[in-house]
């Protein structure tokens, strides 16, 4: 430290300042699961069915048609024919079957953003006083105090 009375020569003092340092660290968030469910759901689907109804058709027979007989042969007076049939109806059938009707895929992406942070930093300043007293040039003046500029460091 140079004297303060040296002709042309100053004091220095070195101040320091805190400058904060932000950067980021990955941290977990959240766990997500994914599951598939069943979901049961009643479907209502109209079908076309046909079924077999018996059905007659009555033709006149005349006399002289070889059909017409003399009614001595099956079906005569007092006999009754055994006609038996069996009829046939179509009845909707449901079947299930698993079949895959959709894709789903899951992916992970980074989304940009932003975040605001505030920090306290401290600073070193200075303050030179001078003494009227011990200097015989300036006489009996008052005291001059000086400090310096309030500047903050960039964070």
């Amino acid at each position: 430290m140079t004297p303060p009375d040296a002709p042309g020569r100053g004091v220095d003092v070195v101040l320091s300042a805190e400058r904060a340092d932000v950067g980021v660290r990955r941290a977990p968030r959240e766990r997500v699961r994914v599951r598939r469910e069943v979901v049961t759901e009643e479907v209502t689907v109209v079908v076309a069915v046909r079924r077999e109804v018996l059905r007659t058709v009555r033709e006149p027979l005349t006399p002289g048609s070889a059909d017409a007989g003399s009614g001595d042969g099956p079906g005569a007076a007092g006999e009754a024919l055994p006609l038996e049939l069996v009829l046939s109806e179509e009845r909707p059938v449901v079947g299930l079957e698993v079949v895959p009707y959709e894709r789903v895929r899951v992916d992970v992406r980074s989304v940009p953003g932003t975040a605001a942070v505030t920090t306290t930093a401290r600073r070193e300043t200075a303050e030179v006083t001078t003494d009227p007293a011990a200097d015989p040039a300036t006489g009996p003046a008052t005291g001059v105090t000086a400090a310096t500029s309030d500047l903050r460091s960039p964070l």
